[in-house]
């Protein structure tokens, strides 16, 4: 993986060495990496935090890796050569986000709840709940001490089901907290980039060539379908149709102004039948 490839979401996933190597191979083409720094940056300071400093500054280095982070050899511009990376740490409940709290166990988010003054699982803000159950099943119940703890009883089969427990007596009862992950969706990200919408229009556009070279159209298609559709009549309806059309036409008066061929032969009469 390079820096190129690093997105919101897989930045979880890499250490801090593997982010430091990234960067070293990344300005070995320093143009290129001038360029594109602030977008490495921006997805990068979501899950680290990043320093340049100067390896022979012992006391900083010192102080530096105290506070958790790890030092790296490398380059830069203003005249340091080493970097400084740590994940930022998540030590009470309020640090947890919707993107963090996908690469965390079940038993870390416990732990978080466990020391956060005692609040449990139902004393916690919505929206942290929210977030924790986005990515965990998410069980609590009180119950008294015996009850909880009984063989084969809740906290038994909760650790078959897969879930991790915690425990936090409140007097004579027990609040349990049940927590188990959820299965990982894999999200689809679609690349709306200029050359795939031109590929699309080009794809549409040959689509509708080759419609257009058999004969398609969809206004004579529906046409023939209506038609179909009249065909499929049941025949005795047809039949009963056309009965009524030629009673109609037996029982019609002969018009004078439209004189069939037939009739020309009687010509005569009809004009003297007139005057």
């Amino acid at each position: 993986m390079s820096l190129d490839d690093l997105n919101k979401s897989n930045v979880w996933t890499i250490t801090a060495g593997e982010l430091s190597q990234m960067i070293i191979d990344a300005k070995k083409h320093r143009d290129e990496f001038s360029e594109s720094e602030k977008h490495y940056k921006n997805i990068i300071r979501t899950v680290f935090d990043i320093q340049y400093l100067k390896r022979e500054d012992t006391e900083k280095v010192n102080k530096i890796e105290e506070m958790g982070y790890e030092v790296f050899s490398t380059t830069d511009d203003n005249g340091n050569n080493a970097i400084a990376i740590r994940k930022h740490p998540i030590k009470k409940v309020t640090d947890l986000t919707l993107e963090n709290i996908q690469h965390l166990q079940a038993w870390e988010v416990l732990d978080l709840i466990n020391h956060n003054m005692g609040t449990g699982w139902k004393g916690l803000p919505l929206a942290i709940q929210d977030i924790i159950e986005s990515a965990f099943f998410v069980d609590c119940t009180i119950m008294p001490e015996k009850t909880m703890r009984k063989e084969g009883g809740i906290i038994d089969r909760r650790k078959d089901d897969g879930y991790e427990v915690l425990e936090i007596e409140r007097g004579t009862w027990i609040e349990g907290i049940f927590m188990k992950p959820k299965p990982k969706v894999e999200k689809v990200h679609i690349d709306y980039s200029i050359d795939d919408e031109e590929d699309g229009r080009r794809r549409r556009h040959r689509h509708a060539e080759e419609d257009e070279e058999d004969g398609y159209d969809e206004e004579t298609e529906l046409e023939e379908e209506e038609e179909e559709e009249e065909e499929d009549m049941d025949e005795e309806e047809l039949k009963k149709l056309d009965g009524d059309v030629d009673e109609e036409i037996e029982d019609e008066e002969p018009d004078e102004n439209n004189i069939e061929l037939e009739d020309i032969d009687n010509i005569d009469e009809i004009a003297d039948e007139e005057e």
